[in-house]
């Protein structure tokens, strides 16, 4: 083999090296990705049942609360019932400045 042909050669051998350095990492990329993503998936469904018991378990608490509870629990009906205005705050603010 001439020079030329030398150079050729290992031309394409580093070429080969170098792409069979990135498949690998790319499928190894792709391994741990699908890994952690089966990961997530169980921590979501987890996360989600436990959420569906709180939910419950204030649903149930929430049935549980009745006025004479309240009323022994030192709750009061109101005597005097007001309401906010439609004025906007800054309104207020200068109205009751001046």
């Amino acid at each position: 083999m001439d020079t030329n042909g030398k150079t050729v050669f290992w031309s394409f051998v580093c070429m080969l090296f170098f792409m069979v350095t990135c498949y690998v990492y790319l499928i190894n990329t792709a391994t741990r990705n699908g890994v952690s993503w089966s990961k997530t998936e169980e921590s979501i469904a987890s996360i989600g049942s436990h959420v569906s018991e709180l939910e419950s378990s204030y649903l149930s608490l929430k049935q549980s609360v009745t006025l004479s509870l309240a009323y022994a629990k030192g709750f009061e009906d109101v005597k005097a019932v007001r309401f906010i205005g439609a004025e906007k705050v800054g309104t207020v603010a200068t109205a009751q400045a001046f």
